[in-house]
């Protein structure tokens, strides 16, 4: 009934007022009968029963949902307010609507990499398994053979699937291209819960040696390369020479979680592909796996690794399995996401400091505003207004400014989403699309509503407590605003000054971290060089001889090229994808020495000189260093310190993993190339790639300008030798340098803009609270200078006063700073997490831009007039 009466509100009040005239009229029929005048009865009646409104209002607050009323009364007034002043609500909407934004595009891709499940049947049971290897630790891979006694002999996990990833040369069709291939079980897909678009997913028997090629497209790869059509089920497509048959195209939105982004063009047994000659090296060396595995309903992750700890014991016995010294189980999400977990939790305290000093500003511009409607307040407290609905009344327009930066923050949120995940994608895990799903709206709405409350509610406890006596004399009209004002505005200032100051530490860190990683000296000229890689069918190349005559052949038809000054090639070179270490001995002297941690990799005769790296003793290789000739190495200088300290290292021997019973005569010492900029040099091994040739080599080319102008004529040459070879990765060594420091430069540039706002908006907090004061001491200053006071007095006054404010929140930044930046140590390189120089520097930048600050309203109080400041107002 009370719902009823809310909405219908004015018929419910017509028909009391009908009531309550009836009530007269008969009360004023019996004043007459007892001998008044109709006048006197009347009057008599409506004295008798009192003020009929007040009444009909008693009634309806007894009777309704008064709150409600009340509720819409102040959401109507506080409209009402904020249209009247369109300036103040821009600033503060836009303010918090930055703020709100912000946090919200980050929280977005916090639920969708950290919060959001798997998009996978019950994923909380999903769990992958890695293996302790000895001298190496925890590793994301388990050996097939031990894949194979899980999958068979565990009762807690069912089913258990393996996959792992591997690159095709895709022909036929079109143009060759290169693509990236996810190889699997088919228990992988079933466990999943995937449905395919056409077609059916890999059957039991397909996945056993023996069993048939087949494969499964990508539907990207399905649209560009064969238009969508339906006819493709069935086809065969040739990967490696090898032709498979087309079962099956796998949804847009399947995804495999992993720390990295995989985009698997097409998908095939993995066993199969391990028994078939167009299986990767990878495999073929390694033959290791990534396992996943469902909990059963009731089954535990300690419970699992105590039983494939079981299982391991009695299967590791001989073989490579013999380096395994146990299991380690985790949810499949958790592993996913744990090295994305600090940056993304970083940001979020980044924004989350942003939207605090935003808060700070919003309600330093309440407070003013707060001080500037004293007189209204006050007439309202004085006609009977509680404190408590002034209270609320103020909260209300907080709160509704809160709500309307909240929907402008979704809409930026909403704009800036994609922009954002399109910069961070280096650094986040491949877990499929990022979307602003209810979980982001419920806590964009959330967030808006105590972001009103937590900046509103100190100017509004602040404004209901005035002075009724003195703010309704004339003459306070006048008067400067009080201590306790002053001190609450303060306080707000120095807060958000501490806020940005950790936040410029933050980024001050990160920034000089970058720097110190960006010129490391790599120890190769990289400039003007060119790299590509191809990898050869094995069908087609499976021999040594028939593989070297290859990249001789592409090598020789590019170093024809005009403007072409070196070409050479490498197995693994500096900054590629590709590395490989291995356990090899140096014999020097007649003693052995083993040597756990040297790369070691086979290059061309010119690479030395093609990629600038110095010579320091010895030779080069030459053509000379060929299959049948003497098996020579060199090394580097960081190998000779090492495994050489104090002898001659040219003409010591080292054990050969490519021929097992040679040995490797050390011919040449070279100067050291890093790997990548912001890891420790390895001891590198070099091999003449004519005695340790591979089905795969990175072709470097140093031409004599922009390397990017020869793309198209090296690619022509490559297809001139064998066009169904593709060439891949072509970029220069210096974009692949770059590549490499993305995740760091992604961090830096993020926190940089979070702090750079939140600079931004302090010094605009600063200004507006020095520009408020001097407003509020026009009459103060005025008073100052009509006794002698200087200009010059004047300026160093107020600056020295909005200064030490400033100060206080440095200080309390600096304090701040010094107990969170530990946790950035883990991203920093070459840089502590305390660095002196960071946090003085900053310190002095934030003096420096507060200075300023101050000064523009210290300035423009000198100009005050002394007689108008004075004049009665």
């Amino acid at each position: 009934m009370s719902w009823i009466r809310f909405l219908y509100r004015r018929h419910w009040d017509q028909e009391r007022a009908r009531e309550l005239e009836a009530y007269l009229e008969t009360e004023t029929d019996e004043n007459i009968a007892r001998g008044m005048s109709p006048q006197e009865a009347r009057y008599a009646a409506h004295r008798k029963l009192g003020n009929t409104t007040r009444i009909r209002e008693e009634i309806y607050r007894m009777n309704s949902l008064g709150w409600i009323e009340n509720f819409f009364q102040d959401v109507r007034f506080a409209l009402r307010m904020l249209r009247k002043s369109p300036g103040f609500t821009a600033v503060a909407v836009f303010t918090l609507a930055l703020g709100i934004g912000a946090t919200t595009a980050i929280f977005t891709v916090v639920n969708a990499v950290l919060l959001r499940p798997l998009p996978y049947p019950h994923p909380e049971q999903l769990v992958i398994v890695q293996e302790i290897l000895e001298n190496f630790g925890p590793t994301p891979f388990a050996y097939v053979s031990e894949f194979a006694a899980w999958r068979d002999q565990s009762r807690i996990l069912s089913p258990v699937a393996a996959y792992t990833e591997s690159w095709f040369n895709l022909t036929g069709g079109g143009d060759p291209e290169r693509i990236t291939a996810g190889l699997a079980t088919s228990s992988f897909f079933s466990s999943l819960g995937v449905h395919p678009v056409i077609g059916r997913l890999f059957l039991p028997e397909e996945d056993h040696a023996g069993g048939p090629l087949v494969a499964l497209l990508s539907e990207p790869l399905w649209r560009s390369r064969y238009a969508g059509d339906p006819s493709v089920v069935g086809r065969g497509v040739t990967l490696d020479g090898e032709v498979y048959t087309v079962v099956g195209v796998l949804p847009r939105n399947f995804v495999v979680p992993a720390p990295f982004h995989h985009d698997f063009a097409i998908w095939v047994p993995l066993i199969a592909s391990a028994t078939g000659p167009g299986n990767s090296w990878r495999e073929q060396t390694m033959g290791v796996v990534q396992v996943i595995g469902r909990l059963k309903p009731g089954g535990s992750l300690e419970a699992a690794r105590s039983e494939l700890n079981t299982i391991l014991r009695s299967t590791r016995a001989g073989g490579p399995g013999g380096w395994v010294k146990g299991v380690i189980l985790s949810t499949w999400q958790e592993q996913t996401t744990e090295k994305s977990r600090l940056s993304l939790l970083l940001f979020l305290g980044a924004v989350g400091f942003l939207l605090l000093i935003a808060c700070a500003n919003v309600a330093n511009l309440l407070l003013a505003r707060a001080a500037s409607r004293q007189k209204e307040i006050t007439v309202r407290l004085a006609v009977g207004a509680g404190r408590t609905r002034i209270v609320r009344q103020l909260l209300t327009e907080s709160t509704l400014l809160a709500l309307l930066g909240g929907l402008l923050g979704l809409l930026l949120a909403r704009w800036g989403k994609d922009l954002l995940v399109a910069f961070m994608s280096p650094n986040l895990p491949a877990l499929g699309p990022v979307v602003l799903d209810y979980r982001v709206l419920v806590f964009s709405l959330i967030l808006a509503a105590l972001t009103g409350i937590a900046f509103g509610m100190a100017p509004a406890f602040r404004a209901s407590r005035v002075s009724l006596n003195e703010v309704l004399k004339e003459a306070s009209r006048s008067t400067s605003e009080s201590r306790s004002g002053l001190l609450l505005r303060n306080l707000l200032v120095m807060g958000e000054t501490a806020l940005a100051m950790m936040l410029l530490v933050g980024a001050g860190l990160l920034f000089r971290s970058f720097l110190r990683v960006r010129g490391i000296d790599m120890g190769f000229k990289s400039g003007n060089v060119l790299c590509m890689t191809v990898d050869l069918t094995a069908s087609q190349y499976a021999t040594p001889k028939a593989q070297l005559d290859f990249f001789q052949q592409v090598m020789e038809k590019i170093r024809g090229l005009e403007g072409v000054q070196a070409v050479a090639g490498s197995s693994c070179p500096p900054l590629g994808i590709r590395t490989m270490s291995a356990t090899t001995a140096l014999r020097v002297e007649g003693q052995l020495v083993e040597v756990p941690d040297a790369r070691t990799t086979a290059v061309s005769p010119d690479y030395f000189r093609a990629m600038g790296i110095a010579l320091t003793q010895g030779r080069y290789f030459t053509e000379a260093d060929g299959a049948t000739s003497a098996s020579v190495a060199i090394v580097d200088e960081s190998f000779a310190r090492r495994y050489c300290p104090g002898e001659r290292c040219l003409g010591g021997r080292i054990g050969s993993w490519v021929r097992r019973k040679d040995v490797l005569t050390i011919v040449g010492i070279v100067a050291n190339a890093r790997d990548s900029a912001d890891a420790a040099p390895h001891p590198k091994v070099y091999l003449p790639f004519a005695q340790a040739s591979e089905p795969f080599m990175t072709v470097l080319v140093r031409t004599a300008g922009d390397s990017r102008r020869w793309v198209a004529a090296v690619r022509a040459q490559v297809a001139s030798v064998d066009k169904d070879q593709p060439p891949h990765d072509m970029m220069t060594l210096d974009e692949l340098r770059s590549q490499s420091l993305t995740p760091r430069r992604v961090n830096m540039l993020l926190v940089g803009v979070f702090a750079a706002l939140g600079l931004i908006l302090a010094c605009v907090g600063i200004y507006g609270v020095v520009s408020y004061s001097v407003s509020q001491r026009a009459h103060e200053i005025g008073v100052r200078m009509a006794l002698g006071a200087e200009r010059a007095d004047v300026l160093s006054f107020i600056v020295r006063q909005g200064l030490s404010v400033t100060l206080g929140g440095v200080v309390l930044g600096l304090i701040g700073a010094r107990l969170l930046t530990r946790f950035l140590s883990s991203l920093l390189y070459g840089v502590k997490a305390t660095d002196s120089p960071t946090f003085a520097a900053v310190a002095i930048l934030l003096v420096v831009v507060a200075i300023l600050a101050n000064f523009l309203p210290a300035r423009r109080a000198t100009k005050v007039d002394p007689m108008v400041a004075l004049r009665y107002e």
